[in-house]
């Protein structure tokens, strides 16, 4: 399938405003959003063209775990304000979760449970390009 600029248009804009300036793509040592990868492929650099192959082949360009927790950095960076109340009534401060997390500790159960929501959104929102590509054949 080749996927064209028009369905990668498509397929940004049918992801969550929230999702689309998340890290999602790896090229390189760099990590690149949605609206990032969209931009290079418009342009047609060469950076853009690995990022569109990657979205054409469901891949993210590096192992889940690392782009779980670069998303998850970029989240609790920029939501430092917030408070999450886990289901058993624990109040967790964003900005305590953000300084583990910076950091390095990813054993907290707390951090653990985030990263493994952010690996499932992550696949969710590459698949839907994936779908929307099956749609044109």
């Amino acid at each position: 399938m080749e996927m064209s600029l028009e369905l990668m248009q498509r397929w940004v804009a049918s992801l969550p405003p929230s999702e689309r300036n998340l890290p999602l793509l790896h090229v390189g040592n760099v990590f690149y959003t949605p609206l990032q990868a969209l931009e290079e492929v418009k342009k047609g650099t060469v950076i853009g063209e690995k990022l569109q192959k990657l979205v054409e082949e469901g891949r993210f360009g590096t192992d889940l775990t690392a782009l779980a927790k670069a998303r998850l950095s970029a989240i609790l960076e920029a939501n430092k304000q917030y408070k999450i109340m886990t289901l058993s009534g624990r109040v967790l401060q964003v900005g305590d979760l953000a300084k583990k997390v910076q950091e390095g500790d990813w054993d907290d159960p707390a951090i653990r449970t985030l990263l493994a929501a952010e690996i499932k959104l992550a696949e969710k929102n590459l698949l839907k390009a994936k779908e929307m590509g099956t749609e044109e054949d």
